[in-house]
């Protein structure tokens, strides 16, 4: 309830929902360097505008963590993906927060600052800190304003999920039958047979080699290749070029003093009423020597620190509302004060103990300073570096390029457009219509947030029909697995049929010819793991035996067919699991709710006057 986050107007958003609870952090790309972006507008949102320069900011949190997590996999159709995707979401979040600007809603202080204090990201030793909380914004491009903005319309339109799913319910008879199946047992066993070992069995005609080939060519065609010259820069290379001296790291520790530096901080009791003079009563008693922590047990309106004796625990400015915060950190050691009066009431406050600032000495930070300047000044030079790259390639070439840069000019092996030797980037731009139709160098590459690229064509090969000769040890391979799998599926069907036939002595000579054995699984549940997820599926798509057994024979995948005897069913009693139960009623309800958030953002969307401007994306 202490926050320095001014209160909102508070109310139930009954239409508002999105998945902002946690702003992942991340590095700008070079890009940001690129885009004029302060008086562009990529989407109207009614009477609401999104500029590129916000857009960008977000999808470059976005980029930057799927190309960690994606690597050499993340191409430039995951890019446009993720672009189109960035601003949905944000075009959805616009539709949501109108709807509860409109209807009058929002979170409270208390809200916003509970689930920004307990977000482990800020945390220092366990406990919140606002200097890690400030340090990180600032690395990452944020203002705290602007945080706990984005915070606050988060956690307002998350209520939308809890109230869909407070006004949704299951029907006793459709959860009862919804329980019925899903806790339905199936006893079962099985015979496999795998194409493997049947390729002895089947024997391909070498003239159906030479046709498939024939009809088929297209399919034995050797893509074109390319090889390509290239100019690499890398952060890691410049910063190798960067000389560090004491003098700039004493100038460097200096202004970053707050960075290095451990802020105040004050540990106080409190004890929180409504009245001024209730507040002066419990200080007269604390003066004749009563106990501040029984006191505050009995009367303090505080419901997070009461049951500890009012204590707040540490805490620095910023982290209390202004007249608290002013109050204690004006206070001595040990001291109560007079009554404080915030908007949550009368504060009688005792200090405890106050942690002095500290700062970090110069010779124990030396290391993360000289990382820190290195940084820094090779931010200062990458984008002079990368435009004089970017030139230079297109005006003389990469060979003239690399001597005026002193970079080296390294040449790839012949690779296929669909390689996963090289990054998805570097392929896409070496298979671009510039560089291979018209043997331009291509364009700056960023293949990550410290290495950037340019390219030329060395040499093409291109696309041609593979031979006879070449393809059909490859197509022979193909046909006798085609034929093995008809000559299983075969047997599999033959050995369903006469056991639905009651012909138990032929299925015998059968299994024995082709050393076949069942499989004794027993009794499983549609989420058992003790057989293949497959097989398991197959089990309870079976319909119901009237009486005795009942046999099927399936293909299981590309290489292996299946026969199912399918036993018996049961389905257990299982009205007492009251856990179970609520666990599938809540399973049903999130699919309704979902369902239902899907039809109200539908519903907003279709009422509410959108323009995406793809093309300035």
């Amino acid at each position: 309830m202490l926050s320095s986050i001014k209160d909102k107007t508070k109310g139930w958003v009954a239409y508002l929902i999105i998945a902002l609870i946690a702003i992942p952090f991340a590095l700008f790309g070079i890009s940001k360097y690129f885009e004029g972006n302060i008086n562009i507008v990529v989407a109207n949102v009614g009477s609401d505008e999104i500029s590129k320069e916000v857009y960008l900011k977000e999808f470059n949190r976005t980029k930057g963590r799927l190309q960690r997590e994606l690597g050499k996999n993340y191409t430039a159709e995951t890019d446009h993906q993720a672009k189109l995707s960035t601003i949905q979401l944000m075009v959805d979040r616009r539709v949501l927060t109108q709807l509860a600007e409109d209807s009058g809603y929002a979170t409270t202080q208390r809200e916003l600052q509970m689930s920004i204090q307990s977000n482990n990201a800020f945390k220092e030793e366990g406990k919140f800190s606002v200097g890690k909380y400030k340090a990180l914004l600032k690395m990452n491009g944020l203002e705290d304003v602007e945080y706990e903005r984005m915070k606050t319309d988060a956690l307002m339109q998350n209520q939308i999920r809890f109230n869909i799913l407070d006004s949704a319910f299951v029907t006793p008879s459709a959860l009862k039958r919804m329980q019925s199946l899903n806790n339905q047992q199936r006893k079962f066993s099985y015979i496999r047979l795998n194409t493997k070992n049947y390729i002895d069995e089947v024997k391909v005609n070498p003239e159906s080699v030479r046709e498939f080939f024939d009809e088929n060519k297209q399919a034995f065609l050797e893509p074109q290749k390319v090889k390509v010259d290239f100019i690499e820069l890398s952060t890691k290379e410049i910063a190798k070029s960067i000389k560090v001296n004491d003098e700039e790291l004493t100038g460097l520790y200096e202004e970053e003093q707050a960075r290095f530096s451990t802020e105040e901080e004050r540990k106080a009791q409190h004890i929180l009423v409504k009245t001024e003079k209730l507040a002066k009563t419990i200080i007269a008693q604390l003066k004749a020597g009563e106990s501040f922590a029984e006191l505050a047990a009995k009367h303090s309106q505080d419901t997070g620190s009461k049951d500890k004796g009012g204590d707040l625990g540490f805490f620095a400015m910023g982290a209390m509302v202004p007249e608290f915060e002013a109050k204690v950190f004006a206070m001595k050691e040990g001291e109560v004060s007079s009554p404080v009066k915030t908007d949550f009431g009368y504060h009688v406050i005792k200090l405890n103990k106050i942690k002095a600032k500290e700062v970090k000495p110069f010779e124990a930070l030396r290391s993360e300073l000289t990382e820190l300047y290195t940084e820094r000044e090779v931010q200062k030079s990458i984008y002079k570096l990368t435009e004089q790259l970017s030139t230079l390639s297109y005006e003389v070439g990469l060979k003239e390029t690399a001597s005026q840069m002193a970079l080296e000019l390294k040449t790839s092996e012949f690779f296929t457009q669909d390689t996963k030797e090289y990054d998805a980037k570097f392929v896409a731009a070496a298979y671009s219509d510039e560089v291979l139709s018209k043997g331009e160098s291509s364009k700056l590459i960023e293949l990550s947030e410290d290495k950037f690229m340019v390219l030329r064509i060395n040499e093409k090969i291109p696309q041609r029909e593979k031979t006879f000769d070449e393809v059909k040890v490859e197509i022979d391979k193909h046909l006798s697995g085609l034929l093995a799998k008809t000559f299983i599926d075969n047997i599999a069907n033959k050995i369903t049929a006469l056991l639905n036939e009651g012909d138990a002595s032929t299925v015998k000579k059968l299994m024995d010819k082709y050393q076949l054995t069942w499989k004794e699984v027993g009794w499983v549940k549609r989420s058992s793991r003790k057989e293949n997820t497959g097989i398991i599926k197959l089990v309870f798509s079976m319909p119901k035996p009237n009486d005795g057994v009942i046999y099927d024979a399936q293909s299981l995948n590309a290489q292996q067919s299946i026969v199912l005897k399918l036993s018996a069913i049961k389905t257990p009693d299982k009205t007492s699991d009251s856990a179970s139960n609520s666990a599938l009623s809540r399973m049903i309800l999130g699919f309704e709710s979902e369902a239902f958030f899907n039809s109200i953002l539908e519903t907003l969307h279709e009422n509410t006057d959108i323009k995406i401007f793809s093309e300035r994306l």
